[in-house]
């Protein structure tokens, strides 16, 4: 969030005032009350004469001054050269004057970030930054230093954001200007929200909320207590958030600050409505509507009308009345948004006015640049034609629509990216559909994988850390410029800022698409990990052994599609259940076995069974011949370890072994891999009980490393981080005996445990990937820690709204270190199963067998001994990626 703008202007007074002549004075405080009651017109009226009269009087200082308050009113108003001129004007009259001279490059920074320039914002806001600092100004250098975070939150550098508005905080502190230190903490605050940090955004936040009531900045008050509220109903503390929301809303009420009240009612309806109190919420949702509409800001009223449009229920009345609405407040953005609703509404019973609607959706989408709506109406349009019978048209807008939904994700920064797919999945589920209706199997499984692949988290393009982020800065940086050039349309569609904004935006994608080509150039990867194209399936299939079989289940609502991937045949299987019993039997299944229930064995028993007959039985003749089972899971099925499936009587690793891959297109390029894996003692690092509370851990590598002499071995406090790094080198085989912490509301807090203290014992998510240097030869790590494969999903609170943060599992992050396969466990495990399997495991592996043919039979092993034969004991362990 920016500073005040009253803040500002009081700051500017302070520093510029004392010397101007009364009239001056008068005139610039006459605008200032003007600014602080919205009235704009007057306030530049009054600016303006105070600016004639310094000149009269020669008055340098309060000309810079002046010009200040115009070039701030005018960005206000979208006019960004007439703000560009009235500082020009002002340069001379600072030329004497370094501390002059230092405010209008701040002010020039601010104009940078307005036009939707971030990267010459950043430049001319650090070069204001180091002017105030040589004046020993630090006061002027915090300000400078909190709009240089806002220029680099723009362009998606959170870190040096948030350093930019630590330091500013301090220089506040030591300066005893304790509002300035509350504007700095909050900024640290949204920051820390947006970025997921959660505990350290209450901190900030609770810190600024202090601040500002010690100084009785009640405006500061209200938005820190509104800002604590996001984080608090983030942290599902929904009552306590609530509270606030309210608090905020006295506040709000006290000081007659009617669009602060309408911004805390919207909050406080959304809160209602998530409690499922929807007569709270459609309070609410009108009261905001009623004080934004006394705000004279029509066009969020209208917004909170289609709010109320759709919580009333499926009324096309309603809908109608708010695209009215809509059109005679200009605000255009809502008027696509309800005529999607009501051609949604109205899709099957008048698909022609649906179409009108559509349309007419379609072309403020492409005025506005509004991506999230273009997609939405190139999907109802594919939705309209199939149910007219128009295959052809029908498929080819749904194709279109998963393109630009793909490339919407693509140009987000990685926070918003995180879970984008996931509330939009009913696109590609809609086009797989229609696929499958036509015949068409490969083209099915070709969504089927771009739907899994635009699921995966933290897409690795490159491995190259300068690559990536100028990668991903680009991205940042267009999302700004769009999201800037939208709010300017709506506010100002016919300004200077409109128009540099759509300059901006056109180069940014003349350059991003520039990098996206480089990319793609420097790295035969890329393609196959943003999408799939048929005939990269076919290369694929074609490279497959006789056999392998490949299996993609997909759920729908009404039905399961099994796509079966042979290296002759590509063949998809309907079976008639609904998509939500075959989740919640999943979810039944795998919380029970994470939970240890091991005493009901019939109903665990029963419950394969069951899933077996859904996923097993329908593809048995596709079975046939064949000699290993690879699992392209997504969804549910990520948490379900195939090999425990019953058919015909017996689990399917007594069949055949099971493998699990993240998409198919990770099968490709397989075959240069030299030769078949082969395991020996100077290839093995084992590591045991890092943190001495797994003797259990530490007695399975002792009787690992019997089995392979020349093995190195790290016990105890030997297995620290860095000795791991260390003794990696050269090896083919790592084996982590040792604890895995997942963490459920964080998950990419998630770790494994080493030796150490807690800061420097713990090997994170986040760290894994780094290990590429060290892995250079390892083709096999295995994880003999509780829930390290365990996928993880959470809902968190960022600047768009709730988003999904999902890991693949510590494992996972191991592939992105450039491992080819991983062992790795679903659930906690049992000291001395696991023992028995491990070493049975590893004889097998010694004996030449693959992974997958190896982890096999340790798992029979167990299911022959009548004390462990129960799949909480055996089934927890998976082979994921290269088995060969």
């Amino acid at each position: 969030m920016r500073r005040p703008v009253t803040a500002l202007l009081a700051l500017l007074l302070v520093l510029g005032l004392l010397g101007a002549a009364p009239a001056v004075d008068e005139a610039m405080r006459e605008g200032d009350a003007a600014w602080t009651a919205g009235d704009l017109a007057s306030a530049l009226v009054s600016w303006s004469h105070a600016l004639e009269r310094a000149r009269e009087a020669e008055d340098d200082d309060a000309i810079v001054e002046a010009s200040l308050r115009l070039a701030a009113a005018h960005r206000e108003l979208g006019r960004v050269r007439t703000a560009v001129t009235a500082l020009d004007a002002a340069e001379a009259s600072a030329a004497d004057n370094p501390a002059a001279a230092a405010r209008l490059l701040t002010a020039r920074g601010q104009l940078a970030l307005a036009s939707g320039e971030p990267r010459r914002a950043e430049r001319l806001l650090l070069q204001a930054f180091e002017a105030q600092r040589e004046l020993q100004d630090p006061v002027g250098a915090a300000n400078a230093a909190v709009d240089l975070g806002l220029a680099r939150l723009a362009l998606g550098h959170h870190e040096d954001a948030r350093k930019a508005f630590t330091g500013a905080a301090t220089l506040f502190e030591l300066s005893g200007d304790r509002d300035g230190r509350a504007d700095a903490l909050t900024n640290l605050g949204v920051t820390d929200l947006r970025d997921g940090r959660l505990r350290a955004a209450q901190e900030h936040l609770e810190a600024a909320l202090a601040l500002y009531r010690a100084t009785g900045n009640t405006a500061g008050e209200a938005d820190a207590t509104a800002n604590l509220a996001r984080v608090l109903q983030a942290l599902g503390r929904d009552e306590a958030a609530f509270e606030l929301y309210r608090s905020a809303l006295a506040t709000a009420r006290a000081r007659r600050d009617v669009p602060r009240q309408a911004t805390l009612l919207l909050n406080l309806g959304t809160l209602a409505q998530r409690a499922g109190d929807i007569p709270g919420a459609e309070a609410r949702y009108t009261a905001a509507e009623e004080a934004f509409v006394t705000a004279g800001r029509a066009d969020e009223a209208v917004a909170v009308a289609l709010n109320l449009a759709s919580l009333r229920g499926d009324d096309p009345a309603a809908f109608a009345r708010v695209l009215e609405r809509a059109q005679e407040a200009g605000d255009r953005r809502v008027e696509a948004m309800a005529s999607l609703d009501l051609a949604a509404l109205l899709r099957t019973s008048d698909p022609k006015r649906a179409r009108r609607y559509v349309g007419q959706a379609s072309r403020i989408a492409e005025d506005l640049a509004l991506s999230e709506l273009r997609w939405r109406a190139l999907y109802l349009s594919g939705r309209i034609a199939l149910d007219k019978g128009d295959t052809r048209t029908g498929v080819g807008h749904l194709r279109e629509a998963v393109e630009q939904l793909e490339r919407t994700r693509r140009s987000l920064e990685e926070d918003a990216a995180r879970g984008f797919v996931f509330g939009h999945q009913e696109v590609y589920e809609a086009l797989i559909d229609a696929l499958l209706a036509e015949g068409d199997s490969l083209g099915a499984f070709v969504y089927a994988e771009r739907l899994q692949i635009a699921q995966l988290p933290d897409l690795p393009i490159t491995e190259d850390a300068e690559e990536l982020a100028r990668y991903r800065e680009m991205a940042a940086e267009e999302s700004f410029v769009t999201d800037q050039l939208s709010a300017a349309l709506v506010a100002h569609p016919d300004s200077e800022q409109a128009a540099a904004l759509r300059e901006r935006l056109a180069a940014l994608r003349v350059a991003f698409a520039t990098t996206v080509d480089e990319l793609r150039a420097a790295h035969p990867d890329f393609d196959r990990l943003v999408r799939v194209d048929p005939e990269d399936l076919e290369a694929m299939q074609a490279g497959l052994e006789p056999g392998v079989v490949v299996l993609q289940p997909v759920l729908f609502e009404d039905r399961l599609v099994l796509l079966v991937f042979r290296h002759d045949r590509v063949v998809a299987r309907t079976v008639d259940v609904r998509g939500e019993e075959v989740s919640g039997t999943i979810s039944r299944l795998a919380r029970s076995l994470r939970a240890r229930l091991t005493t009901r064995p019939a109903w665990t028993l029963e419950v394969c069974e069951q899933l077996g007959a859904w996923l097993i039985d329908p593809i048995a003749t596709d079975l046939e011949g064949a000699e290993i089972l690879v699992v392209s899971a997504s969804g549910p099925f990520r948490q379900l370890p195939f090999s425990l499936l019953r058919h015909d009587g017996a689990w399917l690793v007594e069949m055949l072994p099971v493998v699990g891959i993240t998409h198919v297109g990770s099968l490709a390029g397989r075959s240069t891999l030299e030769g078949r894996f082969q395991v020996d003692g100077p290839g093995l690092l084992l590591i045991g009980n890092p943190d001495g509370t797994l003797p259990g851990a530490e007695e399975e590598v002792r009787a690992i490393a019997r089995r392979f002499p020349g093995a190195t071995v790290l016990l105890a406090e030997a297995g620290s981080p860095d000795a791991m790094r260390e003794a990696a080198a050269s090896k083919r085989v790592i084996h982590l005996a040792t604890h895995g912490r997942i963490d459920p509301d964080r998950p990419d807090r998630s770790h494994l445990v080493l030796a150490g203290s807690e800061e420097t014992g713990r090997l994170g998510y986040r760290e894994i990937p780094g290990l590429a240097p060290y892995l250079g030869d390892c083709r096999l790590v295995v994880l003999s820690a509780c829930e390290s494969g365990l996928p993880v999903e959470a809902r968190e609170e960022a600047a768009e709204g709730e988003v999904i943060v999902s890991i693949n599992g510590l494992s996972a992050q191991f592939r992105r270190a450039g491992v080819e396969t991983l062992v790795a466990s679903l659930w906690q495990v049992d000291d001395a199963s696991t023992r028995t399997l491990m070493v049975h495991f590893y004889e097998r592996l010694g004996q030449g067998q693959d992974v997958a043919h190896a982890l096999q039979d340790a798992q029979l092993e167990l299911i022959r001994t009548e004390e462990w034969s129960h799949p909480w004991y055996w089934g927890a362990f998976v082979v994921m990626g290269d088995w060969r």
